[in-house]
């Protein structure tokens, strides 16, 4: 699945900087988002079923993966950042330059600026950010990175929905996307409604975890590691993506997302155990972050911007992110071995034949 995250992240890239061939887009920023969100679902119900025995070692995992990376991308956006933008954010007044410069080193929050606007130091709800002069979201740091604050919900929620039975999560996804499309015909059918409202995404986050549910039955199936196919359905997804943004308006490409959770199944079984395709994953985070401060201070060329976003970010992952990765598993490692015990034989509820529970062998996610 690393090969797709990738192209992801480069959508996400051509929708901020227009590449020289119209095709290198390969989907809207918008698509590539709402379908990160569902591989994340994935992802995580894979690894609360697998490595985690407790809420509070995810939580810490969650929290290594995310912020150390973002951090340092933040520091050297700050590096770069002109000394009259810290100007221009003090003069907004101390609400909402405390609300920016709060979330812009928390996350958290960050999505709520795309529901703010400011008035003479005060600030106020507004149902489209685009008729606010100034745009709060604007000052932020790394401004793609309000979708990491809907990340960090989706985490905190994981280890509950990870327990619902399917049903139950089929239940949650239903009433949450009637209520997107009640919304839609109520007129909250612009941005920022249609793809940075929280509870809106949360459906598909939930169409992750049962999407993990769904691979956990079809992974001994004949064709579930075959390479071809998942090259075929990934393909597929991206033609989609683009046809619907041909044709379909914007605020219903989270359909296109709700097709991702019938390739990713397919995809990690075919690539789980290649480490390429691993590491090819891994890059698609910090391209997400780093390559939009790359656009701000250093060029608009998509060439100059994809080639030092990969440069930036291999340096990332290999001095950064893999020794936080080791002492991510190491402590996964620990917690499952003290949570875990070993059971006897002849305790009473466990068969002869049953095998210890152990955790998994060592996975990005």
């Amino acid at each position: 699945m690393g090969l797709l995250r990738l192209l992801l992240a480069l959508a996400v890239v051509g929708d901020h900087v227009m590449p020289p061939f119209p095709w290198l887009r390969l989907t809207t920023g918008i698509t590539a988002v709402e379908i990160f969100f569902v591989i994340s679902g994935f992802y995580m119900q894979m690894v609360l079923s697998q490595r985690y025995a407790s809420a509070g070692a995810f939580y810490l995992s969650r929290a290594v993966r995310i912020f150390p990376t973002y951090w340092i991308v933040a520091a050297l956006t700050l590096a770069l950042w002109p000394a009259n933008g810290f100007h221009h954010i003090a003069s907004l007044g101390w609400q909402p330059a405390i609300l920016v410069f709060a979330s812009s080193i928390l996350i958290f929050l960050q999505d709520t600026l795309l529901f703010l606007g400011v008035d003479h130091g005060e600030l106020f709800f507004t149902a489209d950010f685009h008729s606010t002069a100034p745009q709060l979201s604007s000052y932020l740091i790394v401004r793609p990175s309000w979708t990491l604050a809907l990340e960090l919900y989706f985490y905190l929620l994981a280890p509950s929905l990870a327990r619902l039975g399917r049903s139950s999560l089929g239940v949650v996804a239903l009433i949450l996307t009637g209520a997107r499309l009640a919304a839609y015909a109520a007129g909250l059918d612009h941005d920022p409604w249609f793809y940075r409202f929280f509870p809106f995404e949360l459906p598909l986050f939930v169409l992750g975890m049962l999407s993990f549910r769904l691979f956990s039955r079809i992974e001994t199936l004949p064709f579930a590691k075959s390479k071809a196919v998942a090259l075929v359905a990934i393909a597929g997804l991206i033609v989609l993506g683009q046809w619907f943004a041909v044709n379909v308006p914007v605020q219903y490409g989270f359909v296109v997302a709700t097709a991702a959770a019938a390739v990713a199944p397919v995809a990690f079984a075919a690539f789980k155990d290649v480490s390429i395709d691993r590491f090819v994953g891994d890059l698609s985070y910090p391209i997400y972050l780093v390559h939009f401060p790359i656009i701000q201070f250093l060029s608009d060329r998509y060439a100059v911007v994809v080639g030092v976003s990969l440069l930036v970010s291999c340096l990332i992952i290999v001095g950064l992110e893999r020794p936080l990765d080791r002492l991510r598993h190491r402590l996964a490692s620990a917690n499952w071995n003290k949570s875990r015990p070993i059971p006897s034989i002849t305790r009473p509820g466990f068969p002869q034949s049953m095998s210890p529970p152990s955790p998994p062998s060592p996975r990005r996610a």
